[in-house]
């Protein structure tokens, strides 16, 4: 008896307050639907809630993703700046070269595509032909590159072909005067050896350490190769016999086995 009291108290309860609810809604809207009282409002409420909570939820991500964007804006705008930057040196170069009228600097350049047309397994590690030649504009002594390293020199040149000597050749026909980046300067040597894989470079007698990874490339000093071709990367430092100088181990960032296609690079002329 005493449970069927309480229920009926909690039943009372329950219809009083919505009584309330109702009571509530027509007198701050002047109106009231049932419908829209359970549907919308309801939807409404749960809405608001979910939504609330997927927000809470979200902070971090989107906190992430704001945070990123930021980031992307900050690179672009520096790399718009690299850019001025570049235009504005262009310019300045092309100031100097007409105030001391030099048409030509040490790093100028033209380029010529080719293709191989043979490689004999006699002579794999010396030499290929080009199915360029004189005709094409290319002469005797041109530095040739492959994959943006450079791989050799022309020679024998003809009217529709042309050899290649290869920095692997045990009797290139040139020492290769490059320059070795480090920190904000550079160090001066000689390229002139091929071992086991390596190049050597020599004649560095700077006391100076040399870090592997290193970048090397060509000076542009002589009459043969421009400035800036890579050679390939450092990987280990040694000294000579007398431990007067340094002798640096080089290793090209390609692969001289599997040389396809070519671009002899043209010297400009001062």
């Amino acid at each position: 008896m005493y449970r069927k009291k309480n229920k009926i108290k909690r039943v009372f309860i329950l219809c009083g307050a919505f009584l309330c609810l109702i009571l509530s809604s027509i007198v701050i809207n002047r109106r009231f639907n049932l419908p829209n009282f359970f549907i919308k409002d309801g939807i409404l409420f749960i809405d608001r809630a979910l939504t609330g909570n997927f927000k809470s939820c979200g902070d971090d991500e989107y906190n992430k993703l704001m945070v990123e964007n930021e980031n992307l804006r900050r690179e672009l705008d520096l790399a718009r700046s690299y850019q001025n930057e570049n235009e504005e040196l262009s310019n300045e170069i092309s100031k100097l070269k007409e105030l001391t009228k030099i048409n030509k600097g040490l790093g100028d350049k033209e380029y010529i595509n080719s293709s191989v047309l043979s490689r004999g397994l006699d002579y794999w590690n010396d030499s290929l032909m080009i199915d360029k030649g004189s005709n094409d504009g290319i002469d005797n002594n041109m530095a040739v590159i492959s994959g943006g390293s450079l791989i050799g020199i022309t020679s024998n040149v003809s009217g529709f072909n042309s050899n290649v000597s290869l920095l692997t050749n045990s009797k290139f026909p040139v020492n290769i005067s490059v320059k070795i980046k480090v920190n904000d300067s550079y160090v001066y040597g000689i390229l002139n050896n091929y071992n086991d894989g390596l190049f050597e470079v020599m004649g560095i007698v700077e006391n100076i350490s040399i870090p592997d990874g290193s970048k090397v490339v060509t000076t542009g000093l002589g009459n043969i190769f421009p400035s800036g071709l890579l050679v390939g990367y450092v990987t280990g430092v040694n000294t000579d016999n007398f431990d007067l100088s340094k002798i640096v181990n080089v290793k090209s960032n390609i692969n001289f086995d599997d040389i396809s296609y070519v671009t002899v690079v043209k010297k400009g002329e001062k």
